[in-house]
């Protein structure tokens, strides 16, 4: 069963059998079988011949032979040796596929740009629900040489990256994502089109890197840090966080932010946010 770039069906579960492959729980492993899902993902990325692909968890194939299909080189990364083992040997023919047999969050993703000589990838990934944190972390810090991210990860989390003031999915991640990234739901994915089956749905989402943050910030990490200060007490009143990171300052910052600081840090904007870090930068 080998493949070229001609994205022909293959029976996923048989493959992985033949290749004495089962799902690794502490990895996260849930393998996409719909060639549909997989045909809209790579879709969705607006791929050409002169796109270069970065695909996170190349897993059995499922998105790989559709991008080596579209784009003019695909770089695949993959930690687990025997699901390489079976990329290797299904796409040995393949001429624009580059297997990469390493942890993702070892990557520097801005030097193996520089390695294939490309300014920038696009990201194709049905990322691994176990380590989509660190590896958008990784995006954050590699994110010059992105020129967008199509991912699939755990519909909770994609609820978290796209919650608006005031909802119960609003938190950290609702502040500090669209601070650098564009952020766009797509659709959902019925977790009957995995083996095997999660407990919970996907959706896909587009991460653009913005040109310019939306907010003007004296000090990005101090923003971060009064931000998660804020959501580990997310109960509390927003002067109790005020106070720890700017003590005896509090009426000071609310008279000069207009901010009620009687309010929870849920309710506030990613904009009444970099007012508050930027007034407590002012006075530290």
């Amino acid at each position: 069963m080998k493949h070229t770039t001609d994205p022909s069906h293959p029976n996923v579960p048989s493959t992985l059998k033949h290749y004495g492959i089962r799902p690794i729980k502490m990895r996260g492993q849930h393998f996409l079988i719909n060639d549909a899902i997989s045909h809209r993902i790579v879709n969705a990325a607006s791929l050409s011949k002169d796109s270069v692909v970065l695909e996170i968890g190349a897993g059995s194939g499922a998105l790989t032979r559709f991008l080596t299909a579209a784009a003019g080189h695909v770089i695949a990364i993959e930690i687990d040796n025997k699901l390489v083992h079976l990329l290797n040997c299904e796409y040995e023919s393949c001429e624009n596929l580059t297997i990469v047999n390493q942890n993702v969050l070892d990557l520097d993703m801005t030097a193996l740009a520089a390695t294939h000589q490309t300014e920038m990838f696009t990201v194709v990934s049905n990322l691994p629900y176990n380590i989509t944190g660190p590896v958008l972390d990784l995006f954050i810090t590699h994110r010059k040489v992105i020129k967008q991210a199509i991912i699939m990860v755990q519909n909770e989390v994609g609820t978290r990256l796209v919650a608006t003031p005031g909802t119960k999915a609003y938190g950290i991640l609702s502040i500090v994502m669209p601070y650098y990234f564009q952020i766009e739901s797509l659709f959902r994915v019925a977790g009957g089109n995995f083996i095997p089956r999660p407990e919970v749905e996907s959706v896909v989402l587009r991460l653009t890197p913005l040109a310019e943050p939306p907010v003007v910030l004296k000090d990005p990490s101090g923003l971060f840090r009064f931000v998660k200060d804020t959501f580990q007490q997310r109960r509390k009143m927003l002067h109790h966080a005020v106070n720890r990171h700017a003590p005896g300052a509090v009426e000071q910052i609310a008279r000069q932010t207009g901010i009620d600081l009687r309010r929870r840090g849920e309710t506030l904007t990613l904009a009444e946010f970099a007012e508050l870090a930027n007034a407590i930068y002012d006075v530290q």
